[in-house]
């Protein structure tokens, strides 16, 4: 059977930078490169490269970052031999006899642009490997990966612990009804479920309730490209939303009463990023900013209907940027070693204990971790 099969084996499906670009240090990806082979094969030259990828109309990089990244690793070559190539050679009835294994290392660089995908352009990055061989028909075999690159906070930085503070969201309409929105964090994983906990307290009687919902909006805005009138250029969506009807189904009345307060979990999906949403951020060149926003519609006492609404920025991050702010301690739960010192005489407690004398204490991990689940 004819053909050449190219596997690139990442040992990590990403690149995680830690920091800002200005403090994060590099990240070394290491990975291998597997050919399976239907045929014998005359190879001369094999190279892997990470680069970036898109045309030059699509790559905010461009325009807006420093140069393309290009690095490229020789994994085979063949130039130094008598006849400039070597014969790979196929066994059908083997199982590893055709198979041909290279590992490859690059140093990615801290202060390199994260991946993004918006209207305005994107930084996309990939695993390209090329195989060159010689004979007749085709001579140039290729196969490429996309790989993404974020950025994270560093742990243990005040960034990074503002990623887990609660959202308290609250304001209230004229002194008639008061709005809540009740979240863990301000920050959410993507490819994921946000809930939150909506509250509808009535301050006043002979209101009535017809829906509250929740949506998710994300604003990216192009700070070096500007329009005529001197704004920078932005680009609005909505990334989730759900509207939840307040209605009686028994007696088919489409509000109910606000005679008591009404508190409901809503939660709205989040897609995975780089094609539903993009991951917050904010350079020099590109910010991108998410905004939850409750809305609420009440109709007063003569009958007129108000559409309410409040709304307070999130944060779309890795999952990685938020299990890192979490510390699992491993408990204390063996005491054997404890009745030592307590059955001791009371000459051998008033003496100091030397070091050598005290056992170690014993740590286990539990079972359970302290991590908060936002899926």
């Amino acid at each position: 059977m004819f053909y050449v099969r190219t596997s690139i084996l990442p040992d990590s499906s990403c690149v995680v930078l830690r920091g800002t670009p200005s403090e994060a240090s590099s990240q070394t990806l290491t990975g291998r490169v597997l050919f399976r082979l239907g045929h014998s094969l005359k190879v001369k030259r094999i190279t892997v490269a990470f680069q970036t990828t898109g045309s030059s109309k699509q790559q905010l990089q461009s325009r807006t970052a420093s140069s393309q990244v290009q690095m490229e690793q020789v994994l085979f070559d063949a130039s130094s031999l008598p006849n400039s190539y070597t014969v790979w050679k196929s066994n059908c009835y083997g199982r590893d006899s055709s198979r041909y294994e290279f590992p490859f290392t690059f140093v990615i660089a801290g202060h390199m642009h994260e991946s993004v995908n918006t209207s305005f352009g994107n930084v996309c990055y990939e695993l390209k490997v090329n195989i060159q061989t010689c004979g007749f028909g085709i001579n140039t075999w290729s196969e490429s990966l996309r790989l993404p690159v974020f950025r994270i906070p560093k742990e243990g930085t005040p960034h990074a612990l503002r990623l887990t503070d609660p959202l308290r969201m609250q304001a209230d309409w004229l002194g008639a009804v008061e709005l809540q929105v009740l979240r863990d964090t301000v920050s959410v994983a993507d490819n994921s479920k946000m809930r939150a906990l909506v509250v509808i307290r009535p301050l006043q009687k002979g209101l009535q309730l017809t829906d509250v919902g929740l949506r998710l909006s994300e604003t990216v805005c192009h700070k070096t490209a500007t329009d005529r009138f001197g704004d920078p250029h932005s680009h609005h969506k909505v990334i989730s939303e759900r509207l939840k009807a307040i209605g009686d189904s028994i007696t088919g009345l489409s509000s109910l009463p606000l005679s008591q307060e009404h508190s409901m979990t809503l939660s709205l999906p989040i897609p995975k990023a780089f094609s539903g949403v993009q991951y917050t951020m904010d350079t020099p060149r590109i910010s991108i900013v998410h905004e939850l926003v409750l809305t609420a519609t009440v109709i007063g006492r003569d009958q007129t209907p108000h559409y309410l609404r409040i709304s307070s920025h999130v944060r779309i991050v890795p999952k990685l940027a938020l299990e890192d702010n979490f510390t699992e301690l491993p408990p204390y739960y063996s005491a054997s070693f404890d009745r030592l010192l307590l059955g001791s005489s009371e000459e051998q407690l008033d003496q100091p204990p030397s070091f050598s004398s005290l056992p170690p204490p014993s740590y286990g991990f539990a079972a359970s971790t302290c991590n908060i689940s936002l899926a």
